[in-house]
């Protein structure tokens, strides 16, 4: 039974870890999907191509720029960091939404769901992105914070060959 409470509890740290800031977006870009059926009410279905053109656009902008024309890998950020960035969701995800109604109610019509899903998303990871710098500045600052992060890396080390990690 023990290992099967260990087995669990590791298996839902790596999920959390590796799926907060996806969880964090989706919820945003549903929301989002949502106000806009509600506010920008348009018959037919080329605007949920829009939509999803104007969120996938907005990604590979980012992306672009990140990674310095796709010559920079995207580093990793340490597990504690990641999850204390991914608790102060509240801000990305609720801005994302405000956004959202504001592009909805304000823009309206066709022209309405690429610009919300573009506004989304590049809000939503500007955000989620000063969410973790924020949680890596708390990290660092705090007393114990070197210890932590070389005690994330042995863990996050041990657990490479880890299936519950994948």
């Amino acid at each position: 039974m023990d290992g099967s409470v260990g087995r669990l509890a590791h298996g839902v740290r790596a999920s959390l870890r590796n799926n907060g800031q996806a969880y964090g977006y989706s919820v945003a870009i549903t929301v989002a999907a949502a106000l806009l059926n509600t506010e920008a009410r348009v018959p037919g279905a080329a605007h949920l191509v829009y939509f999803a053109l104007g969120a996938a656009v907005a990604f590979s902008l980012l992306q672009a720029l990140a990674s310095a024309g796709f010559r920079k890998p995207l580093e990793p950020e340490p597990s504690t960091v990641t999850a204390m960035g991914v608790s102060l969701s509240l801000v990305s995800v609720g801005t994302s939404v405000v956004l959202a109604w504001g592009c909805a109610h304000f823009v309206g019509g066709v022209v309405a769901w690429p610009v919300t899903s573009f506004t989304v998303s590049v809000v939503y990871l500007f955000v989620a992105g000063l969410e973790l710098a924020l949680a890596e500045r708390a990290q660092a600052s705090s007393s114990h914070g070197e210890e932590v992060e070389e005690q994330t890396a042995e863990e996050e080390e041990g657990h490479q060959d880890d299936p519950a990690q994948e």
